[in-house]
């Protein structure tokens, strides 16, 4: 499950990254910028869930 948060923070990192650059949001497909912007809620959403059930599990 640490590697599965460690991934989806990275990936959440990354992509607020790249759509934080205007030139990469003025040169990308408007869809996919669309999409990823999207998909992030989406993935901080998924990491907030696994950083409490790890915190459950360790509490334990």
């Amino acid at each position: 499950m640490e590697k599965k948060l460690g991934k989806l923070e990275k990936e959440i990192e990354s992509t607020s990254k790249r759509l934080s650059k205007p030139e990469f949001v003025k040169k990308a497909d408007t869809k996919f910028v669309e999409e990823t912007k999207n998909n992030l809620p989406e993935a901080e959403k998924q990491a907030e869930i696994l950083r409490y059930r790890l915190l459950q599990l360790k509490s334990n």
